[in-house]
């Protein structure tokens, strides 16, 4: 059975901060502050919105579905 989106997408995301963490610690230059500030933290951030968003459908999701009995 496949694990609900919010939480793959959690622990997708986490896999993703550990390889940036792990790269990050070997790479100190302006290329590396450029794709910190200019993609990582952006994409972090858009990931964020996106997770809040979907756990809220998915909890409205779940009341229609027990409130409808689909």
């Amino acid at each position: 059975m496949p694990g609900r989106p919010d939480q793959d997408c959690d622990h997708q995301l986490s896999l993703l901060g550990a390889a940036w963490d792990s790269a990050a610690q070997h790479w100190h230059d302006d290329a590396a502050r450029y794709f910190d500030t200019h993609h990582w933290m952006p994409l972090l951030s858009a990931s964020r919105s996106y997770l809040e968003a979907l756990r809220k459908l998915i909890a409205v999701l779940d009341s229609a579905e027990r409130d409808t009995g689909y």
